[in-house]
């Protein structure tokens, strides 16, 4: 599996490329931004659109079980059925950088490096709360 953090800007783009592995997106923007748009692609399987701000824990529009419960189905309903996801966020540094790195680490066993990349800053509720609800319905 591919799991490709991105900014708003680059997945919008990377919506555009001709050929690429069949893919899910999980597109989150902050509370009141319009939803991402992206181009119609035949290899996009499926798109989840989710909206919070990036703070952490009890923090005004933080990522709510909710959310992440939505997020964890998503992705168990779509990882048998794509080659790649792309988990975007505003900056693709923080909320995208947690939630890839919790499926990396329930379907991988590891983060894939990305808790020790400089180039992210993972926000851990979104990972804590992620991996949690990918664990309690995958029992």
């Amino acid at each position: 599996m591919i799991y490709e953090i991105m900014s708003r800007k680059e997945a919008r783009y990377a919506s555009g490329e001709m050929i690429a592995p069949t893919t899910a997106i999980i597109s989150i923007t902050d509370i009141g931004s319009e939803h991402n748009e992206f181009y119609p692609a035949r290899w996009i399987e499926a798109v989840l659109h989710i909206q919070f701000d990036d703070v952490i824990e009890r923090g005004i529009n933080c990522i709510t079980k909710a959310n992440a419960m939505e997020i964890a189905k998503y992705a168990l309903e779509n990882y048998d059925r794509v080659e790649r996801f792309i988990i975007h966020c505003e900056f693709g540094q923080s909320r995208s950088a947690g939630i890839a790195a919790a499926l990396c680490q329930h379907f991988e066993g590891h983060d894939n490096g990305i808790s020790t990349d400089p180039k992210y800053f993972p926000n851990w509720t979104c990972y804590k709360y992620v991996l949690r609800a990918l664990e309690v319905l995958n029992r």
